[in-house]
């Protein structure tokens, strides 16, 4: 788990910050395994992540924001813990449709300590 949780915030991951672990996508088994990589390495308390939804403007926001609470139910999130949905406006018929139904969700866990930790765990 240390070794995909690792190659999964190096590949996805956003290491811009200097104080928050962040990691976008549209896959939730990809999110839940992040998670749980967070808390089986590193004790995190799951009521202080944070998440960020970016969806198309032809999504219901609520379908959308229940799939992904549904999803996260084994780890306790609460509607509080995402912040205002980000609604990108739809570009005419495409296949996004299919690879992002659900949208990109946004894994925040602000923690400088903890950033700079992993961050010295990759080769960067």
């Amino acid at each position: 788990l240390l070794g995909l949780g690792l190659g999964l915030y190096w590949g996805e991951g956003n290491k811009k910050s200097k104080t928050s672990i962040r990691l976008g996508n549209t896959d939730p088994k990809l999110i839940k395994k992040f998670i749980e990589f967070l808390i089986m390495a590193f004790s995190i308390n799951t009521s202080k992540l944070k998440f960020g939804l970016q969806i198309f403007g032809d999504l219901s926001e609520k379908k959308v924001l229940n799939f992904w609470l549904k999803e996260l139910k084994k780890f306790n999130i609460r509607r509080v813990q995402f912040s205002k949905i980000i609604i990108t406006p739809a570009r005419g018929v495409g296949n996004y449709r299919e690879k992002s139904q659900f949208g990109v969700l946004t894994v925040h866990f602000n923690n400088v300590k903890l950033k700079k930790i992993l961050d010295s765990m990759l080769p960067l």
